[in-house]
């Protein structure tokens, strides 16, 4: 086997393949340990303390590298890679609506009223609407979520805090 086979089949480029049809969206991740723990996020939603990119790295669907290097800096947290896909437009309605009303982002994106910690942290929640899907980097397999829509906008939709 050649080495350009090689990097053809390696976990980053099958992961980035995946990506790749999904550029109209910021592109967040997140490593758990155990099939079970993916599934309820993929069905419930994913619950984050404090702010989003401490909690899940935003990457670059086009950028190999980057990929690369998330999926080898974060491979102790687990193997499934929770992939939450918010398309840029819902995105930058949602930053907006954050700036009017003088709020973090997290709590416009969030599906529920922000709980608190046990650490005295804001606890927030992105809607199964907004994953999706996970990917397993022993198998390479990726399973899409049926919740996630291109469309979903919790401010329209009426599962948020705050409307449009």
């Amino acid at each position: 086997m050649s080495l350009a086979s090689c990097l053809m089949n390696s976990k980053g480029e099958i992961f980035a393949s995946i990506l790749r049809d999904f550029r109209n969206c910021y592109i967040f991740l997140h490593n758990t340990r155990d099939s079970a723990t993916a599934a309820k996020i993929m069905n419930e939603g994913f619950i984050f303390e404090n702010q989003l990119d401490r909690s899940s790295d935003i990457i670059n669907p086009d950028d190999l590298v980057e990929i690369d290097y998330f999926l080898l800096q974060r491979k102790d947290y687990g193997q499934y890679t929770i992939v939450i896909a918010i398309p840029e437009t819902t995105y930058d309605n949602y930053s907006a609506l954050s700036v009017a009303n003088e709020v973090c982002i997290e709590e416009v994106i969030s599906i529920s009223e922000p709980g608190y910690s046990e650490n005295d942290e804001p606890v927030y929640t992105i809607a199964p609407g907004h994953i999706l899907g996970c990917f397993n980097s022993v198998t390479n397999e990726f399973t899409m979520n049926s919740h996630w829509d291109p469309l979903f906008n919790n401010c329209i939709s009426g599962s948020g805090n705050f409307r449009l």
